[in-house]
């Protein structure tokens, strides 16, 4: 409503000229952008929660390319409870706990009852009655001792009035818990649950926390220290009979050894290790051997801080066979890696920034293995290599692959292999962060954008928004540059328009995707109301019939010099005012220029700001009638 009074008073404080007029608009331009900015910003809002709402978490699993970090995923699961599981045996009750009372034969009655702070039930003609801390069995037994003082026939033998006690609602436990876990502090337990229950309802362990030295507290004590791996890898269940009292304390201590597995094993990821472990347990941890492994295994180890000389590495390798029976210390072994089955001597392997990389012949030189690992069929190849240069490690008699060589781009033809040399291609991340691809046309953020590994055009339109209202997959412009060196090394880019567009083609560093319009479309420009596309349903309309569905025109048009630019590149000039105007066509675009020096006074340009004001004050009529 205020809004309305605000536009009304620009009007009567404006005087009805042609610059008051001028005035008026712009003062109107003003409030309807600020209404329509008001009611994106509310639809905005209501997208945002409904996106935030469907974003699901990541799963912790051995296929995800995070590190994966074994045994975390069981707690991710929701656990419901019911009521109607059956009670065990040995269950006390407690404050908060609901019974249910219910006799038949000379008396049928069936009461429940809250047991009290003070683990008291109230009977009427009997009072309080206490069953703190008996079984269902024992608080039967007396109860049916207290009602035999008011009804006569309870434990007789004639006409005998039968008593009964169950269990109804059940009273949470209140549990603690205490360092690596997610929710940490006091939680309210199902009175029934075990120690892997409750930290399921607690909300889990963090990744740093341990899973195999749990603490159970009560009373200040420990009672109990559970390790999950055995529930785990073979589903032993040391822990259920153990169940939770209100009072416990959980306490979830940081890991002290973890390891990495990787290589050849089922389940590659990191392991908590205990002081008992050895080798064969930690493979059985990551599902045993593939078909692939070898029984060669490297340990890769952290040297002791007072054992390193000033230019030594923090860590060293060693090389084992799993079939030795040899007591490792593996608390300084931070990760293992199964080497795959070597059928011969003479191979060597590639790494790192190449097309295939593999295992080749040693028989060769480092050129001839990178050309045939696909390194060298990049023109600009080496610009990508980080300073130029390859590393080799190879093996020695004293030490597992302890020599490195660093060799250069330009004589790597001049070095020999030797087998199972280890060649190491490593990227410039630099050079790799500058390769790009361009999407245009009609898609919603139209720009240039970086280039990721196996991008392909669909993906790429994604990325760019997709398509807007008017684009057309069938319309796909791809223009894609091609880098060669000649002979003195200097980069030669060449533009080929690409042909028979798939939305499976991979994009390209330097691509151009240019999304069309779709067919039945004219694109309107310049000063007019509602410049963009407009369809049609005609093969062709007048030149004034576009710019009318544009909105029509500005003030200020230059009219006489509006122009259309065919689809074909070519300007085809239009006077308006003389004769018929010009016929426009799909993919034509349609242009009003703008008069940067307007006169004092024109009757037309009166007569348009005031059609365009009294068009402005009804369409912020008609947004404030929305927003009301």
């Amino acid at each position: 409503m205020n809004r309305i009074i605000l536009v009304f008073l620009i009007i009567i404080n404006s005087v009805f000229a042609q610059g008051s007029l001028r005035g008026i608009n712009s003062e109107l331009d003003s409030l309807k952008k600020e209404l329509q900015t008001d009611l994106v910003e509310q639809v905005d809002t209501v997208q945002e929660e409904i996106s935030t709402a469907n974003i699901s978490p990541l799963s912790n699993s051995p296929s995800d390319k995070q590190p994966y970090y074994f045994g975390y995923d069981y707690f991710s699961r929701e656990i419901n409870f019911f009521d109607n599981i059956p009670t065990p045996s040995n269950y006390r009750l407690g404050p908060g706990d609901e019974v249910i009372l219910s006799t038949w034969g000379e008396y049928n009655s069936q009461k429940k009852f809250i047991i009290n702070k003070n683990g008291s039930i109230f009977y009427e003609n009997l009072g309080f009655i206490s069953l703190l801390n008996s079984t269902l069995e024992e608080a039967e037994s007396i109860l049916q001792k207290e009602l035999s003082k008011i009804y006569e026939t309870i434990n007789s033998n004639d006409n005998p009035t039968n008593v009964t006690l169950e269990l109804g609602r059940l009273k949470s436990v209140n549990v603690y818990f205490t360092g690596e876990v997610e929710n940490p502090g006091i939680h309210l337990i199902h009175p029934f649950s075990d120690v892997f229950t409750a930290i399921v309802q607690s909300g889990g362990i963090k990744d740093n926390g341990s899973l195999r030295n749990i603490h159970l507290l009560r009373d200040n004590k420990i009672i109990s220290q559970i390790d999950f791996y055995s529930f785990f890898i073979s589903g032993k269940n040391d822990f259920s009979d153990l169940k939770i009292i209100d009072g416990d304390v959980i306490h979830i201590p940081s890991i002290q050894n973890r390891i990495n597995i990787v290589g050849e094993v089922n389940r590659p990821g990191f392991y908590e290790i205990s002081k008992n472990d050895e080798i064969s347990d930690l493979i059985q941890y990551a599902s045993g051997f593939t078909n692939l492994a070898s029984t060669s295994i490297i340990l890769e180890t952290i040297n002791p801080i007072e054992s390193r000389l000033s230019n030594d590495k923090a860590t060293s390798s060693q090389n084992i066979d799993f079939n030795d029976k040899i007591k490792l210390d593996l608390s300084s072994v931070n990760k293992i890696d199964v080497m795959k089955i070597i059928p011969n001597d003479s191979m060597v392997e590639v790494f790192g920034r190449v097309k295939n990389p593999g295992r080749f012949s040693a028989n060769s030189t480092l050129k001839e293995v990178l050309d045939i690992a696909g390194g060298f069929n990049d023109p600009i190849f080496e610009k990508t290599i980080l300073k130029n240069e390859i590393t080799v490690l190879r093996q020695t008699s004293e030490q597992f692959y302890g020599k490195e060589f660093t060799i250069s781009y330009s004589s790597s033809s001049s070095f020999d292999l030797e087998p199972n040399d280890k060649i190491f291609v490593y990227e410039n991340i630099n050079y790799r962060n500058s390769f790009t691809y361009t999407v245009k046309g009609e898609v919603v953020k139209p720009g240039t954008f970086s280039l990721s590994k196996d991008l392909t055009l669909a993906e790429a339109l994604n990325i760019a928004g997709g398509l807007t209202e008017f684009g057309s997959k069938d319309a796909i412009n791809i223009v894609q540059t091609f880098i060669s060196i000649d002979e003195n090394g200097i980069e030669i880019k060449e533009e080929i328009q690409l042909g028979n567009i798939d939305l499976n083609l991979m994009v390209s560093d330097g691509m151009v995707i240019n999304i069309l319009p779709i067919q039945n479309t004219i694109k309107v420009e310049g000063n007019i109301y509602n410049p963009g596309l407009i369809a049609i349903s005609k093969n062709a309309i007048s030149m004034s019939k576009a710019i009318e569905l544009a909105g029509g025109y500005k003030p200020y048009s230059l009219k006489k010099r509006s122009y259309v630019l065919r689809s074909n590149g070519q300007i085809d000039k239009a006077n308006i005012f003389r004769g018929r105007t010009k016929r426009v066509y799909p993919g034509d675009t349609v242009f009003v220029p703008v008069n940067p020096e307007p006169s004092d006074f024109d009757i037309t340009t009166f007569i348009a700001d005031l059609s365009s004001t009294l068009a402005n004050i009804a369409a912020i009529l008609i947004l404030v009638d929305n927003n009301d």
